[in-house]
């Protein structure tokens, strides 16, 4: 993620960042809590998943962890499971998704981009998932010239300097060898269904694998956000969200989703790994709920201003929401309460740099909020709203759920 680490403070900027649930995202399909053992046999990685495995064994469930970077860029991996921490030395700007971390150092007009790999990842495979676990290593870097932004797609990161695209494929994860396409323009490049979506400051253009445009375009003024779903890529706009699916046959399609008349726009997006649903804020007039499967927007009114808010994507269509008192609340697709917690993040959400920091991820069954102000993150149990684990003594400027 370009600066700041965590929120998005200006519409390329916050695009580059915010694809951060990609469908080789961890959690991704429904299933029972995501921190049991790994399983006790190694299985070989399927050819076909996209990524390399890298050593990696496959393990019954999840094994997810949450990865912490402080305001230097230090990482600190904290396993969900057995709470142990392990720290990766290094500094810079952090960003990431699903199962990568890139940090960004710039100096003198060159940028380095150092790729993170987790070791931990779930890939959706039908009406299952497969998830693997290995050791977190630092794969190598990419280096170019001026700001630099990393994107992570399905099956590719593509790393956007001034004046061309650096596409990392997630099968072979050869730094080396990655293409640099001479794209024009210098907005963030998106990978998808072995295609490239480029965002503009007024369209968002769909282009083969080479950068050649394949005629799908869309208009797209003021783009401030995107998620990879369950349906496909999202794409937030002033104008409403642009959806590009996968067709049968491999072809793309793109289309724009209107935002309800008299409503404010969202400006982030987020929802969890490989689900349909994503939800924002929608001024002070509550959460706007995005159903891609029906093309829909619903208004969550809320009795209370909100900071963030994060759709569960379940059978329930329910969202997590931070309010402004600091309590955190699950809704439902109509809006009505399901469960508040105290007012947890008071100290955060009053004061506008760390309210700035929040962040909520989710899994199939906990909401992890972070607590710049505290230096915690809370894992709370999204069904019934108690706080099940806090995790003190961290910096959280940036937080990503990884497994």
């Amino acid at each position: 993620m370009t600066p700041p680490l965590l929120r998005r403070d200006g519409a390329l900027a916050a695009l580059a960042l915010a694809v951060a649930f990609s469908l080789v995202a961890c959690a991704g399909a429904p299933g029972p809590d995501p921190s049991p053992a790994p399983s006790s046999a190694s299985t070989a990685l399927p050819s076909n998943d996209g990524v390399d495995g890298g050593g990696a064994a496959e393990v019954a469930s999840p094994a997810s962890a949450l990865v912490i970077a402080d305001d230097d860029g230090g990482l600190t991996l904290l396993d969900l499971e057995t709470e142990q921490r392990a720290d990766l030395d290094g500094d810079g700007t952090v960003t990431g998704s699903g199962r990568f971390v890139h940090r960004i150092r710039e100096a003198g007009g060159e940028t380095a981009v150092e790729v993170v790999d987790s070791g931990r990842w779930t890939v959706p495979h039908g009406d299952h998932s497969h998830s693997f676990r290995g050791e977190t290593r630092v794969v190598g870097t990419i280096e170019g010239d001026g700001p630099a932004t990393a994107t992570v797609g399905d099956q590719a990161t593509a790393v956007r300097f001034d004046g061309g695209v650096v596409v990392l494929d997630h099968e072979t994860l050869d730094v080396d060898d990655a293409p640099r396409l001479a794209l024009p323009g210098a907005g963030p490049v998106i990978p998808f269904a072995a295609h490239l979506i480029s965002v503009s400051g007024s369209a968002v253009d769909v282009l083969d694998a080479a950068g050649a445009p394949t005629g799908i375009t869309v208009p797209c003024t003021e783009p401030s956000d995107a998620d990879i779903t369950r349906v496909g890529a999202v794409i937030a706009c002033a104008e409403g969200a642009v959806l590009v699916t996968r067709e049968i046959g491999g072809q793309l399609a793109a289309e724009s989703i209107p935002y309800p008349a008299g409503l404010t726009p969202p400006v982030q997006l987020a929802g969890r790994a490989d689900r349909p649903d994503l939800a924002g804020i929608a001024g002070d007039q509550g959460a706007l709920l995005l159903d891609t499967r029906a093309r829909t927007w619903t208004l969550l009114p809320a009795d209370a201003p909100l900071v963030t808010a994060t759709a569960i994507g379940d059978d329930d269509s329910r969202t997590v929401v931070v309010a402004l008192d600091g309590t955190v609340r699950v809704l439902g697709e109509d809006g009505a309460e399901r469960s508040r917690t105290e007012p947890l993040l008071a100290a955060s959400a009053s004061d506008p740099v760390a309210r700035a920091r929040i962040t909520v991820l989710v899994d199939a069954r906990h909401a992890y909020v972070s607590d710049p102000a505290s230096g915690a993150v809370h894992e709370i149990d999204h069904r019934d709203g108690t706080v099940t684990r806090t995790f003190d003594d961290l910096e959280p400027r940036y937080v990503q759920l990884v497994g």
